[in-house]
């Protein structure tokens, strides 16, 4: 839940925390959220499970937000016997003023160093009221219109100065009637002396209370005058924090100049980038186009050659050194019983349809030899064809294995028995 508070809020309520645990005691926050600021009072256990050790003798205004900005005094931090954690932060924060405020009994409120309202005392109601519009306690929106000049000179006096301030003989004309009373400024201080940086502003109407620090008898114009005073000395100061933020956005703007230049550059140079990179692309266009050219004309080259194959008598028959099938053409694969699922396998485990040759034989001593063979065989068809092989040679005349070429002799259909021993024309 803490992660939808406001950063002033966390922090007080991570002062309450402070308060309430005890020494070692555990924190357990969710997993979106973190005590990482407050190293100092909450050494993390897990990190991964947001589980916090709570160590006590961390210092409260380490990381309080001016609105809790109250010491831990010393009676506050006992342990206090029979108190719940939230009466012991009610302890903690109205304990100090409280007691301070025991021996004054006029209507009073205690302020924080932003000049809100955190603790109404007595019968404040004839010089506070609650204005029309957005709630605030902002003390200058509540008090009453004759005590605003007063009461603003008496605050910035008694931060100023440190001690307790007074002006007397003060008119007020309030619901319940005109009264002439004292205003005091007091700064509240802890048990031990220490500023907390409280004021109680208390609006007196008994003289006879021992009031002390500066007294004085209340003069429109003097206090008006040194109301000015302060305020040319609060303008002076914040003209000097101007000039010096105006300063500082300077800096900062030059900065972003050059930054920004730098951007344009890189934007100039990816610019240039992206033109060189459509030149390329344009280039690659251009070889894709040649390519898809060249692909286009092998693969008519390709179909040609095919259609030439398969309308010619003539079979072939590529293998590799090692006499597995790469490629062959329909006419011889009849010939070997070969589909197209045999490209790849061994040559060998196939039968032909030559039975007299030893085509494997054949291979072997041409790879060896690098010789051709060449002669005319007989099919069990009783047809004669001229058997070819050769090495595959490639065009850096590397030898890629064997080609073997079967060619009809006579033609489809013709038959002619073998030639007699003696006859001249049948000898190869």
């Amino acid at each position: 839940m803490l992660i939808y508070f406001q950063p002033v809020l966390q922090k007080g309520l991570f002062a309450i925390f402070h308060t309430a645990l005890k020494n070692g005691g555990f924190l357990f926050l969710g997993r979106s959220e973190t005590a990482s600021e407050y190293s100092k009072v909450f050494t993390p256990l897990s990190a991964a499970e947001k589980i916090y050790v709570h160590r006590s003798e961390g210092k409260m205004e380490d990381f309080m937000p001016p609105a809790f900005n109250i010491p831990r005094i010393h009676t506050a931090s006992r342990s206090v016997q029979g108190l719940s954690p939230q009466q012991d932060s009610s302890f903690t924060m109205e304990g100090v003023y409280s007691r301070f405020l025991e021996k004054f009994l006029p209507a009073s409120v205690v302020i924080d160093d932003q000049n809100n309202v955190i603790h109404f005392f007595g019968n404040y109601a004839d010089y506070l009221n609650i204005a029309p519009g957005k709630a605030t306690f902002n003390f200058f929106s509540l008090v009453n219109s004759d005590v605003n000049l007063v009461s603003s000179t008496a605050i910035s006096r008694c931060r100023t100065e440190r001690c307790p301030v007074t002006y007397t003989g003060i008119a007020v004309d309030t619901p319940s009637g005109h009264r002439v009373i004292d205003l005091s400024v007091q700064p509240v201080e802890d048990e031990s002396g220490v500023m907390t940086g409280l004021l109680a502003v208390l609006f007196v109407e008994q003289r006879d209370l021992p009031l002390e620090g500066v007294l004085e008898k209340y003069d429109i114009n003097t206090t008006a005058a040194q109301r000015i005073t302060d305020l040319e000395h609060e303008l002076q100061v914040s003209q000097s924090e101007l000039r010096s933020t105006i300063g500082e956005l300077e800096t900062v703007n030059e900065e972003l100049q050059a930054a920004n230049e730098e951007l344009l550059t890189a934007n100039e140079e990816l610019q240039s980038s992206n033109e060189e990179l459509q030149s390329v692309n344009e280039e690659l266009y251009t070889v894709n186009s040649e390519f898809q050219q060249k692909l286009d004309e092998l693969t008519t080259m390709t179909n040609d050659l095919s259609n030439f194959l398969s309308s010619t008598m003539i079979g072939i028959l590529f293998v590799d050194s090692e006499l597995n099938i790469r490629k062959f053409t329909e006419y011889i694969g009849r010939e070997f019983q070969l589909v197209s699922q045999d490209v790849g396998r061994s040559l060998k485990i196939f039968a032909h349809s030559f039975p007299g040759e030893d085509i494997i034989q054949d291979a072997d001593n041409v790879l060896r030899t690098l010789t051709p063979v060449d002669r005319e065989v007989t099919g069990m068809n009783g047809r004669f064809y001229t058997m070819r092989i050769a090495p595959y040679r490639t065009t850096e005349n590397s030898i890629r294995g064997l080609v073997i070429t079967v060619i009809d002799s006579l033609g489809e259909g013709r038959n002619r028995t073998p030639a007699a021993a003696g006859d001249p024309d049948e000898k190869r």
